[in-house]
C-alpha cells in the first residue's frame, strides 16, 4: 500500500506499477505513472530512486532473468505470475547489482509489497528465490 510518509517505499511502488505495465508493452508508459499518480494523489515518492530502478531493470533484465532461472529452476520466466516477477526482479536489481541497501532491508521490503500485491503464495516465492539470490 503508498506509505504517504516513506518516500522510498513509494518510489519502488511506483517503480513495480510501471515495470509490471512494460511486462505487457515493453515501454514506458507515461499515462499508467499519471493515472497512478492520480488514483492515489500527491504522491510523494523520490524520483531518483524511482528512475534508478525502473532503468536498472530495463537495462539488466537479461542479466537478473538468468539468475532467477538459475536460482528458480522449476520455475520458468514465462510461468511466473507476472507480479511476483516484477517484484523479483526490482529486488535482484537492488540485491545483485545496484547494492546500495542491505539484503534484508531489501528482502523484507520485497516480502511486503508482495503480500500487498500478489497472491496468498506470492510472498513465500519471493522470499525463496530471493534467499538462494542472496546466499
Amino acid at each position: 500500500m503508498i506509505n504517504r510518509s516513506d518516500k522510498r517505499h513509494n518510489s519502488r511502488i511506483l517503480a513495480l506499477v510501471n515495470l509490471f505495465s512494460y511486462v505487457f508493452s515493453e515501454e514506458e508508459d507515461l499515462k499508467t505513472t499519471l493515472l497512478f499518480r492520480e488514483e492515489v494523489g500527491n504522491l510523494d515518492y523520490d524520483n531518483d530512486l524511482y528512475q534508478e530502478i525502473y532503468n536498472g531493470v530495463i537495462n539488466n533484465l537479461s542479466v537478473i532473468d538468468r539468475l532467477i532461472e538459475e536460482k528458480a529452476p522449476d520455475w520458468p520466466i514465462s510461468n511466473i505470475p507476472k507480479i511476483d516477477l516484477t517484484i523479483l526482479r526490482i529486488a535482484i536489481f537492488e540485491l545483485v547489482i545496484s547494492q546500495k541497501n542491505e539484503p534484508a532491508v531489501i528482502i523484507d521490503e520485497s516480502i511486503e509489497v508482495a503480500k500487498e500485491f500478489g497472491s496468498e503464495n506470492s510472498s513465500k516465492f519471493i522470499h525463496g528465490v530471493l534467499g538462494a539470490v542472496s546466499s
